[in-house]
């Protein structure tokens, strides 16, 4: 039997996630195409749903010294009108389209995991980690641990994850591109983040394979030489996307290593 559930509180909610697996519904602009039925407009859910847009306390932006922390339930039109740094913001502010950014949620596009979810790369490069909440605890994981591929991350179906804890970074610049089939609510082809400072640059590519690509490794091995040259060597040795509907692998691979190559030429007199 499918049940809906529409807690009062989070302790409520985590009692009902304890004792039955759920589908948990905030915005639910992920997962209403995610059960989508490709003959029809029909939803198809196999498990019981369990609403929390109504927990307001899983809403907000707060921040301390060295960290901001994000509610899960904060929409992308939250974060838009933030006073977030504009290289956090930049990626929500180009997301889909304005009547969805005002009820998708900042946790939903990380628990979805997509290979094409806009927000990953930026938290990718930020070291942002997430809360989970369960009645066994709290936990918390670097999102590039949290999700392990496409569409499946570490979260146990009796957590919840609870805000997204991003550390403070004083970028000297930043550089994000997406490209899409159209400019309007565009599912990403391949889409390119890069933040330095002094002594310090991070890259983050998303759409191309099932996680986004981020490789400290490679970003440290840059910054002792500053050969661009070799850096897209590295870069290429860990694309592994396929040809889909979107386009090409080639292409995406060879767009995200010209954004790359082309910024850093612009920007390697200041690292």
């Amino acid at each position: 039997m499918i049940n809906a559930y529409r807690p009062e509180s989070i302790d409520e909610l985590l009692k009902i996630l304890d004792q039955e697996t759920c589908h948990i519904f905030a915005g639910g602009t992920d997962l209403m195409i995610r059960k989508r039925q490709w003959q029809g407009a029909e939803r198809k859910f196999t498990q019981s749903v369990a609403y929390i847009i109504q927990l307001e306390e899983l809403r907000g932006i707060w921040e301390d010294e060295n960290f901001y922390e994000i509610g899960t339930l904060t929409t992308q039109t939250d974060i838009v009108e933030s006073n977030l740094p504009e290289y956090i913001k930049e990626p929500y502010r180009l997301m889909s389209s304005p009547a969805i950014r005002n009820v998708a949620t900042v946790g939903g596009n990380i628990v979805n995991a997509a290979a094409v979810a806009d927000s990953l790369p930026i938290l990718y490069a930020l070291d942002a980690q997430v809360e989970l909440m369960s009645i066994d605890g709290v936990r918390r994981i670097p999102v590039e641990d949290f999700v392990v591929g496409k569409y499946r991350t570490l979260r146990k179906d009796n957590e919840l994850l609870t805000k997204v804890i991003v550390p403070k970074y004083e970028a000297s610049g930043y550089f994000y591109k997406k490209l899409g089939q159209r400019k309007a609510s565009i599912l990403s082809k391949v889409s390119v983040f890069i933040l330095y400072q002094k002594s310090d640059v991070r890259i983050a590519i998303g759409a191309i394979n099932d996680t986004v690509i981020r490789s400290k490794s490679i970003e440290y091995a840059f910054m002792n030489d500053l050969n661009i040259s070799d850096m897209m060597i590295g870069y290429q040795g860990l694309m592994s996307g396929k040809d889909d509907k979107r386009s090409t692998k080639n292409y995406r691979e060879t767009v995200a290593i010209n954004l790359i190559q082309n910024y850093l030429k612009e920007i390697v007199d200041e690292l």
